[in-house]
């Protein structure tokens, strides 16, 4: 019902009760159902106020903070990224606005000050999201916008962590302005060399970040 809109985002649904009559199944069926959904991010429980249909962003988030990304999936992820990011400096060279160059720039801005101050992983994982989206957002393919806040937010967890690695966000913050610096040179080779390295670097960090956790355990 939901996947065919019968139910829409933000849609209050009806009671165990009545999904129940409604379904013809028993009430303890659809509490389990409702739990199960809820679980993978369908739906949104709000004690003392009802169930309610979750936003795609928040079915993302909910399924993507179960995914326990693996080494032979972070290749994989990172392959793609590489298809999609290398190509998405190009386009965004040919196509982004002089506002999305500002703001691109001022993301790298508020990184730099941001990776100078201690204890601020939470800031510098957000603005390293940011970055990758708002220059996908400047290539104006819509397909690859929404591929990559997909791709993007399966590294959620994996970014969390390789951004408490010493020095790695610093090296992130120099590698965007690289980046940065090439577009605005309108230097699509540089700029696209300067993302693969950028990729590289990142996916290197990421895999010695799980093997160290491997071993630990």
């Amino acid at each position: 019902m939901i996947q065919d809109g019968r139910f829409k985002v933000n849609e209050k649904l009806p009671s165990e009760r009545e999904m129940a009559v409604k379904l013809k199944v028993s009430r303890n069926t659809v509490r389990e159902a409702y739990k199960i959904l809820e679980a993978y991010g369908y739906l949104t429980i709000k004690h003392g106020t009802g169930i309610f249909v979750a936003s795609e962003e928040q079915q993302i988030k909910k399924m993507t903070s179960f995914f326990f990304v693996k080494t032979d999936q972070i290749k994989d992820l990172f392959a793609i990224r590489r298809i999609l990011e290398v190509n998405a400096v190009a386009w965004a060279i040919e196509n982004a606005s002089l506002e999305q160059m500002e703001k691109l720039t001022a993301i790298v801005e508020k990184a730099k000050v941001a990776a100078k101050i201690d204890n601020n992983s939470e800031e510098l994982a957000r603005l390293d999201h940011e970055f990758h989206v708002t220059l996908a957002n400047m290539s104006q393919n819509t397909v690859l916008i929404h591929i990559m806040q997909n791709l993007i937010d399966l590294l959620e967890e994996s970014r969390m962590q390789v951004i408490q690695i010493p020095d790695r966000p610093i090296k992130s913050v120099s590698e965007h302005l690289d980046i940065v610096n090439a577009i605005k040179k309108k230097d699509v080779s540089l700029a696209q060399d300067c993302m693969s390295k950028h990729l590289d670097s990142v996916e290197n960090s990421v895999l010695q970040n799980l093997k160290i956790k491997e071993n630990k355990q």
